[in-house]
């Protein structure tokens, strides 16, 4: 009888606290979501989000990540041979960070990497308007 008691109590005093939850966060059309897999969290991104990774230069190169995202890494030092040798990555809890080393296959220079930051490929160059052009008046 006491359990019948203390359990009737509990659900009429606990009814208010349990139905009083926030509402859902309402966030501007088309703002990014704070949530989704392929942000940036602290400085990380989760390997299995990357699907390939070309450095473009002794200091730079993009993680291609799933969802047609791109991430720009940006070396702390310039990493010889990085671009053609490839490099080796030991992942600490499967994520790719900042500050992470990066070791070159042939040379067994070491590379740390400074930033990840979102990129987006700049588009193609703007055409020349034809028609601000004037004809030329000839005779």
């Amino acid at each position: 009888m006491k359990v019948a008691r203390w359990f009737t109590l509990w659900t009429v005093l606990s009814a208010p606290a349990l139905a009083a939850a926030p509402p859902p966060r309402q966030e501007a059309p088309g703002a990014p979501d704070d949530s989704a897999p392929w942000v940036i969290h602290n400085g990380c991104i989760q390997n299995y989000l990357i699907k390939r990774v070309s450095f473009r230069d002794d200091r730079s190169g993009i993680l291609e990540l799933t969802g047609d995202r791109k991430v720009l890494v940006t070396l702390r030092n310039r990493c010889s041979g990085i671009r053609q040798d490839g490099y080796v990555h030991k992942p600490v809890n499967n994520q790719f960070c900042e500050g992470d080393t990066l070791r070159v296959m042939r040379s067994g220079g070491i590379c740390v990497v400074e930033s990840l930051e979102p990129y987006v490929e700049p588009g193609p160059a703007a055409a020349p308007d034809a028609g601000n052009t004037a004809p030329l008046d000839r005779p």
